[in-house]
């Protein structure tokens, strides 16, 4: 069989040779430059690269893949879209060649977003922009998705393979906003899209919009629960910043009713219970990290489950006048944050509480 490595290009002088080096081993290593005023293309060509260049007007992340798609021939077989700030795990290509032999032609496989100091994942998802030559098409303005032409269901399968996501914190979003705005007003009742428009209304901090988003986007049915909850989180904090109290609250109890077993959600709950001075609630929505299991996608937030889920737990076991159980989890808290003075100051006024 034959794969190709694709990916378009701007502006990416100092991640050519680390993108090109994980590459290696492909039939066909392309990229599609889209305007880059830096060396770019001059690297890639150097390094053997096929360099081609497209010119997208109106920018759109799907025109500009299914450009680049278009450039790589008929002949090959397996296409792996990777970004430019993206790295392919070392010899990948026998894991592709199993996968294909055994019919999985377009697999699934771990998006490393994040690594701990040790190098483990602390963060990652499930993608699938590895896919068949022939077919396929990628689909919307933005957050863009490859997709079979014809609308058929394929069959996908995990595969053992992993791409490392080494974000670059350099790059703009400025241009991301108006096409999601674009992707909502051509797919209204797309949730995925009305979701993300959600979460970039929140990124710019327009709270206005995030809640008038969000009521649009939860009147569509579908969507990862865990989703549908973060679009009722972001609701809940919006109405914080415009300073709604009971709205704050509707939406935090919603995200937990919409993903019950998100304990993200419920953390959040337990913090504005806690804002709210609701001991009550803050208790027993803090307390559920006791009960639930700690999920694996990139939506987790290890500072909950590390130290913040247990600090609500003893602040409102305080306020409850619950000193032991205060005492209990402040401890947990601090030996998972031991430099958080606030933690030790708040352990003072628990031992205190228990003396009296």
């Amino acid at each position: 069989m034959k794969i190709a490595v694709y990916s378009i290009a701007l502006n990416e002088e100092k991640h050519v040779k680390r993108w090109f080096d994980s590459a290696k081993g492909a039939d066909l290593i392309l990229i599609a430059d889209t305007g880059s005023t830096d060396k770019t293309r001059e690297l890639a060509r150097a390094l053997g690269i096929a360099v081609y260049e497209i010119s997208v007007k109106p920018w759109r992340f799907d025109v500009a893949r299914n450009a680049s798609l278009a450039l790589i021939p008929e002949d090959i077989d397996l296409c792996i879209q990777l970004d430019l700030d993206e790295v392919l795990q070392k010899n990948w290509r026998p894991v592709l060649e199993e996968a294909w032999a055994e019919g999985n032609i377009w697999p699934i496989y771990r998006e490393v977003l994040q690594r701990k100091p040790d190098g483990s994942i602390a963060s990652d998802m499930q993608h699938f922009r590895i896919h068949p030559r022939e077919g396929f098409i990628w689909k919307y303005p933005i957050h863009e998705l490859v997709t079979p032409k014809s609308g058929a269901f394929i069959e996908r399968k995990v595969i053992d393979l992993t791409i490392d996501h080494i974000s670059d914190p350099s790059k703009s979003r400025k241009s991301y906003l108006n096409l999601l705005e674009q992707a909502v007003l051509e797919s209204p009742h797309d949730w995925r899209m009305n979701h993300y428009l959600n979460r970039e209304y929140f990124y710019v901090q327009n709270w206005v919009k995030v809640l008038s988003s969000a009521y649009k986007a939860m009147e569509i049915g579908g969507g990862w629960d865990v989703e549908r909850a973060s679009t009722c989180m972001w609701a809940s904090e919006a109405a914080k910043n415009l300073e709604f109290g009971p709205l704050m609250k509707e939406w935090a109890e919603r995200a937990t009713v919409e993903a019950p077993e998100f304990y993200e959600a419920w953390h959040w709950r337990a913090h504005i219970s806690h804002l709210m001075a609701d001991w009550n609630d803050c208790y027993t929505s803090a307390s559920k990290i006791l009960t639930l299991r700690r999920q694996e996608h990139h939506l987790v937030k290890p500072a909950i489950w590390e130290w913040w889920g247990y600090d609500l737990i003893a602040l409102s076991s305080h306020n409850l006048g619950n000193a032991k159980e205060a005492i209990k989890f402040g401890q947990l808290a601090i030996d998972n944050s031991p430099d958080d003075q606030r933690l030790q100051k708040n352990m003072e006024y628990y031992r205190k509480d228990l003396k009296q």
